[in-house]
């Protein structure tokens, strides 16, 4: 019998107090395993020093169990992707890795960057087993083989407008029935109206790309289920030439000419958080979760509301933060020991995500696990950067004031409440379709943006964008990725 099995068998008998109030689980001692370094690189700007500081504060806690001590290395958001392939590519050690859309995970595992964890994880990784279910093992998993961790934190998303709250509430406008893009006009408008001198709508640092339909982006490059919620809707298309984005583009254009959209967007060097926290802009496009208030309000100093336009939905591509464990690992059962903590262990969770209490944050709510800045630091001055989202699970790390104490509660229900894409779990393999992808990518940087921004009128570049599209191979991409998503659906029928 498998280990996994007998421990399900072993918790259904303790369930049933078969073993009365024995505590019969005695976890393994591994601290006498030998002394060995996990070598650990994960996305965010930090010093070396920040770096140095946190992985000793961990190896405390991973020496006494494992006898293993922890190594960090992080890098900025804009190179942490070049620095892990360039790692990996010249066999540089390394244990773990946080993963994210850009190193995708068919393409890691087919060119064997990646190992499978199925048998780490029975004999190691029990508390993940424990807590992922089984559809999102599925989601990061390729031919039954299971390459990643998924995240813990909001696996869906909806879509809507971050707004200034004080401006909001003083155009005295009712936006309770706004429910897409286009209803946002007349609010839009009457921001010109009052606040001239405010940009209506801002790009944030030159994007303005969250568009308000619940499309499953199936694998986030080319080819999309326009409509998640249509399950009987299953037809690739691809975005970047559909009458939805056309809509979307004309609107933005022309919303631009009337002064709601800031001038050149697209070029706009600044985040829309900051333009909207100095008065200088209104709102700008967000995903939504719970906490998403919060979080913008941490980010620009004042109150905002969030009009949300799209429904919570989840797919695949909402599971595109994760962890792998490369081939360059010396002793990959010794990376998943330390994963497995990372995952389960409040204290290494915190560590990894907060850095160090009393430095980086304060407890200003021990009853509630609540926190926040020391005093006198800022996000601006605090020397280590805090990605939640990118460390294996946040929601069993401290919460934010501002988030309020219910926010993994609310986290957990939002998780279980979004509607599910007809084609989640669905693992788009592009290998076929490099080259494609590659020249697909090269006409899609060369217009996305000045479309999206409303730059650009979209019909003085459409028919000549379609033909570009269309010379770099689109149909061979939509044609491959119909033909697995068919496969797919059949067999999870």
């Amino acid at each position: 019998m498998k280990k996994r099995e007998w421990m399900v068998l072993l918790t259904a008998a303790l369930a049933a107090g078969a073993f009365g109030s024995m505590n019969v689980f005695a976890e393994e001692d591994l601290s006498s395993q030998e002394p060995y370094t996990v070598r650990i690189m994960a996305d965010g700007p930090c010093s070396s020093d920040a770096c140095d500081e946190v992985a000793a504060a961990v190896s405390e806690i991973t020496q006494a169990k494992f006898n293993t001590t922890v190594e960090l290395v992080r890098y900025d958001f804009s190179t942490y992707v070049d620095q892990v392939q360039t790692a990996l590519a010249a066999g540089d050690k390394i244990d773990l890795f946080g993963g994210v859309s850009d190193i995708p995970i068919p393409s890691a595992a087919s060119q064997g960057q990646v190992l499978a964890l199925n048998d780490l994880l029975e004999s190691d990784g029990q508390g993940i087993l424990a807590d992922i279910s089984q559809e999102d093992l599925n989601s990061t998993s390729v031919d039954g083989q299971i390459y990643a961790i998924r995240n813990n934190k909001e696996l869906g998303l909806g879509l809507g407008f971050a707004c200034n709250t004080e401006m909001l509430e003083s155009l005295g406008v009712d936006y309770s029935s706004i429910m897409s893009e286009a209803d946002m006009e007349d609010l839009l408008k009457a921001v010109k109206e009052k606040y001239p001198d405010v940009y209506p709508l801002a790009s944030d640092s030159g994007n303005l790309g969250d568009y308000m339909y619940p499309i499953d982006w199936l694998g986030r490059d080319f080819g999309v289920l326009m409509n998640s919620f249509d399950d009987n809707d299953t037809e690739v298309v691809n975005f970047f030439t559909s009458d939805e984005y056309y809509e979307t583009c004309k609107r933005r254009y022309e919303w631009q000419q009337e002064g709601l959209i800031m001038p050149d967007a697209s070029i706009n060097t600044e985040g829309v958080a900051t333009l909207i926290g100095q008065g200088k802009a209104f709102c700008g496009s967000t995903e939504t979760k719970p906490g998403i208030e919060s979080q913008w309000e941490r980010n620009t100093g004042i109150d905002i509301t969030i009009i949300q336009v799209v429904d919570d939905y989840t797919m695949t591509s909402n599971l595109n933060n994760y962890w792998y464990i490369p081939y360059t690992s010396e002793q990959p059962e010794r990376a998943m020991q330390v994963l497995n903590e990372m995952y389960t262990n409040p204290d290494v969770a915190n560590l990894f995500i907060y850095g160090i209490e009393g430095k980086y944050y304060e407890v200003v709510d021990e009853e509630n696990d609540l926190i926040d800045y020391p005093e006198g630091v800022t996000s601006d001055s605090l020397g280590w950067t805090i990605t939640a989202w990118h460390f294996p699970n946040e929601l069993i790390a401290h919460k934010w004031i501002t988030d309020g104490a219910d926010i993994w509660d609310e986290t957990r229900a939002f998780n279980e409440e979004c509607h599910p894409s007809q084609a989640k779990g669905f693992v788009w393999d592009s290998s076929n379709v490099t080259n494609e992808i590659v020249a697909c990518t090269t006409v899609k940087n060369k217009y996305k943006k000045g479309l999206d921004c409303g730059d650009v009128d979209p019909d003085t570049v459409w028919e000549q964008m379609k033909a570009e599209y269309e010379e770099a191979g689109i149909q061979k991409i939509i044609d491959e990725k119909q033909s697995q998503l068919n496969a797919w659906l059949e067999a999870n029928k």
